[in-house]
């Protein structure tokens, strides 16, 4: 059983390499690549600019943690099982997209908290960022080689950024009812 898991490794290990020489060969310091990182500066950028005065931060930083979190834990489950790639990343050791996990999404869903926290102004901007983000983003950063599906649906994404708009928007409430918690991090931030 070892054996064959150490032949899995090493043949891991050959396609990591490969991944990185392609990187380095047709990523590294392309427009694309220069593209990712402006984008994912300008997004934390426009965020602390838009939140400057913002009374609820600690409720902000958790909910974008919950989204960094579930985000890059299914970005990476959908990668490994073929879903979907990233022909030009960040940074080639993690195969994952940076921009979407811990820039794009997680701030995009931080602002809406912020404008948006509750009843029908919250269900029409999750309606309209699920949209925009399956329905417009997916396509345009697979037009600008950033990202390509292999076995994937936009509408199956359209499904998954409402409902754990929701469902993280409970959690994130659900933690700061609780009086212990929501009170040491509220007395944190002030």
């Amino acid at each position: 059983m070892k054996e064959q898991y150490d032949q899995i490794q090493e043949k891991v290990k050959e396609i990591k390499l490969q991944n990185i020489n392609y990187w380095l060969d047709d990523c590294f310091l392309s427009l694309q690549w220069w593209f990712i990182l402006t984008l994912f500066i300008l997004t934390w950028v426009a965020f602390i600019r838009l939140t400057k005065n913002a009374g609820n931060k600690p409720k902000l930083f958790f909910l974008g943690l919950v989204w960094i979190i579930v985000a890059a834990n299914l970005d990476g489950m959908g990668y490994e099982l073929g879903l979907w790639g990233y022909p030009c990343q960040l940074i080639p050791l993690l195969p994952k997209a940076y921009v979407f996990d811990y820039a794009l999404i997680p701030v995009t869903y931080m602002l809406q908290y912020q404008y948006f926290p509750k009843g029908k102004a919250f269900f029409y901007s999750t309606l309209m960022i699920s949209g925009g983000a399956s329905f417009i983003a997916e396509p345009f950063f697979r037009w600008l080689h950033i990202y390509t599906i292999y076995k994937w649906e936009v509408w199956w994404s359209f499904i998954i950024y409402f409902i754990l708009a929701y469902l993280i928007r409970w959690v994130v409430e659900y933690v700061f009812r609780s009086r212990k918690i929501g009170e040491v991090w509220e007395n944190q931030g002030q």
